[in-house]
């Protein structure tokens, strides 16, 4: 049980989310930098860039023993918690969703951050499983997943009919 390893939130320098990926990975921590893709534009020209879900953000995924090497990593600010040395977990199944929501090919957007309010579960489409609130904007119906601990959230587009209501029981797993 010493070297059970769980998801915590890194908080970066400000634009450091790629370096710190990067010397993370050279530190062999397994880490979740969620990217999405924009058009940036300049005065002379456009381009796709990846730029993070969630500015000044990423997710490592480490033991206790680990943490130190994590927290020493250059460009790293703090990890999340209510102390210095007590790092908040954030749970698996917010991190696994952020992950699925990335990795669907869905256009996804920072959304502003949601109290828990009416879960609902994709139960078709590219998003198929993800738990998230469901939200109307205009004609659009927009799923949110939250990541509590961030107090941040992201949206992508979904059929309202791709999702039905949660029980109690499936908002808790």
């Amino acid at each position: 049980m010493r070297d059970e390893r769980h998801w915590h939130a890194v908080h970066t320098r400000s634009r450091h989310e790629k370096a710190v990926a990067g010397l993370l990975d050279g530190n062999g921590v397994e880490r979740f930098l969620p990217l999405r893709r924009v058009l940036s534009r300049w005065a002379d020209r456009r381009k796709w860039v990846e730029k993070p879900l969630f500015p000044g953000y990423l997710f490592v995924h480490v033991s206790r023993e680990q943490l130190p090497t994590v927290r020493s990593t250059r460009g790293v600010a703090r990890l999340l918690g209510p102390e210095p040395f007590r790092p908040s977990i954030v749970p698996d199944a917010e991190v696994e969703s952020i992950r699925s929501l990335v990795a669907s090919g869905v256009r996804v957007a920072p959304w502003p951050y949601l109290k828990p309010g009416q879960l609902v579960r994709v139960i078709d489409g590219p998003l198929r499983g993800i738990q998230g609130t469901l939200i109307r904007k205009g004609r659009r119906h927009l799923l949110v997943i939250s990541v509590n601990l961030l107090g941040r959230s992201v949206a992508a587009e979904v059929a309202a009919g791709a999702v039905r209501a949660c029980r109690m029981q499936e908002a808790q797993v």
